[in-house]
């Protein structure tokens, strides 16, 4: 009888494999040859499912947005919604640092990006969720109500404006979290942002409060 193979636990086998070829070595070492053998595949198995090396970089940074939205989601159901609005928005801004080793990992596979020889189609759709994350975020803090579509530029200068800086704060604070990591802690990190946070709530016009 011919072996029946669960090709979603195979996927997962191979994201797991794949997480752990970025997390150890970084995405530069990501191949079709050491990813199956990391898996215990053969590549011919491999390939059933990623033909090229391009597929699995743009594979890992799905499993790093998934993980992001996983637990943004769970973030959303647990918060307090009775405290402070920077409490709430920092538990979503956080888990876009690298914190822990499974969010390292997750910044190690957006090093990809950088990667001349990959060139990810849906990059600028990538960066245009967390241009509209940004801006929901901001949003919360002054007390603006989300656009149907947080991709587009608010009409509030504000709001765009404050998107803007948190977007680069963050992306500034991840690298220093990746290569200072005894000079910003992750507490310290946190603490950081929070004060980035507070400081955009104070600026919010008034007359949205």
């Amino acid at each position: 009888m011919p072996k029946i193979v669960d090709h979603e636990e195979r996927r997962r086998a191979l994201a797991e494999a794949l997480w752990r070829v970025i997390a150890e070595s970084g995405p530069q070492a990501v191949s079709i040859r050491g990813v199956a053998a990391e898996a215990g595949l053969s590549t011919g198995a491999l390939r059933h499912y990623f033909q090229t090396r391009q597929e699995l970089l743009a594979y890992a940074l799905d499993l790093s947005e998934d993980r992001v939205v996983q637990r943004m989601n769970e973030h959303g159901r647990t918060f307090d919604p009775e405290g402070p609005m920077v409490d709430r928005v920092l538990g979503f801004a956080e888990q876009m640092l690298p914190l822990d080793p499974t969010r390292r990992a997750e910044y190690r596979a957006w090093e990809a990006t950088g990667d001349p020889d990959f060139l990810d189609p849906r990059l600028q759709e990538r960066w245009d969720r967390q241009r509209g994350l940004y801006r929901r975020l901001v949003g919360g803090l002054g007390g603006f109500p989300p656009l149907e579509d947080p991709a587009l530029a608010h009409p509030e200068p504000w709001l765009e404006t404050w998107s803007e800086y948190l977007h680069i704060f963050v992306d500034g604070l991840a690298l220093q979290l990746m290569t200072t990591p005894e000079q910003v802690t992750p507490e310290a990190a946190r603490s950081r942002l929070r004060a980035f946070l507070t400081h955009i709530e104070a600026t919010a016009p008034r007359a949205r409060h």
